[in-house]
């Protein structure tokens, strides 16, 4: 089974290099790699001796600021440089994720739900989260601080105070085009078909990417909201999974949220039957990757 695995990362840790090394292995995967332009790609290529055929570092590189369109970009260039090889099925990563499932065990699960998309929409899993909030105003830069201080606070709730005044032009014009908008987890996995059709949509249409140049943490909501709107019923959905993305990821636990995982959480990790998990710690040992998938 061919098998993409896009991987958007910003720095070099253990587990980017532990999943890029196995999963680059197997001559059935390819591996397409966007690191932030921030950061010196030679270091990664020095240190993880990536220097395999089917691993590759897209050239095509964006900025990224966490919340912006710059993370929507990233995906989007990976995407469309994935559109460039044979495949059945394509995944979404960060650079904090490791596979919960040997490579065999991956095509066996793909196999079961029938390639289904594994793409999670919220519901009663997790908490609501208005998706139009995200795309229909403009938000200001300081919204995309990591670290904000008491002023900026103060600027923020000034801001949903007065939002009405700051809905996007583009969402005026364009915004009721849309059916609807959906929200969900922002790693996920997709087959072909669906692959080719959303990226046939989203590159044909400037008015729909427009929407989004001025969102917020709307990397949650494009692709989701363009799968709908195609009309793709091919997705995943067993509420017996902690979500439709096949993704182990704990919001629960603490103390950060998602929770750094270690080796305390590999028998929860191992009985969720989910095909990857985040985040890890830096420094995870291959020891404990090793662990989960055995």
């Amino acid at each position: 089974m061919k098998k993409i695995f896009c991987i958007t990362c910003h720095k070099i840790s253990n587990a980017l290099s532990i999943t890029v090394e196995y999963l680059s292995s197997f001559s059935e995967n390819t591996i397409l790699i966007h690191v932030d332009k921030k950061s010196k790609i030679e270091g990664f290529y020095n240190l993880l001796h990536f220097n395999k055929d089917n691993v590759v570092f897209i050239p095509d590189r964006i900025d990224v600021t966490w919340g912006t369109y710059s993370q929507i970009q990233a995906s989007l260039n990976l995407f469309n440089k994935a559109l460039e090889y044979d495949f059945d099925y394509l995944f979404l990563l960060s650079g904090d994720d490791i596979p919960c499932m040997s490579n065999e065990q991956i095509n066996v699960q793909l196999n079961t739900i029938g390639f289904y998309n594994l793409i999670h929409y919220q519901d009663g899993r997790n908490s609501f989260v208005d998706p139009i909030s995200r795309v229909k105003y403009v938000y200001p830069d300081f919204f995309f601080l990591r670290n904000i201080g008491i002023k900026h606070r103060l600027y923020k709730r000034l801001f949903f105070l007065l939002k009405f005044l700051f809905v996007s032009k583009c969402f005026k014009r364009n915004g009721d085009k849309i059916d609807g908008y959906f929200k969900g987890t922002n790693w996920f996995g997709l087959n072909r078909e669906t692959t080719i059709a959303m990226m046939l949509f989203i590159n044909n249409n400037e008015w729909y990417r427009e929407l989004y140049y001025k969102s917020c943490c709307a990397d949650e909501v494009i692709f989701h909201t363009a799968i709908k709107h195609l009309g793709r019923e091919d997705i995943f959905h067993d509420e017996n999974y902690i979500n439709d993305a096949l993704r182990y990821i704990d919001w629960v636990s603490g103390p950060e949220y998602p929770k750094i995982l270690n080796e305390e959480d590999v028998d929860k990790i191992k009985k969720s039957n989910c095909i990857f998990a985040r985040k890890f710690p830096h420094d995870i040992a291959s020891e404990l990757f090793y662990k989960i998938i055995e």
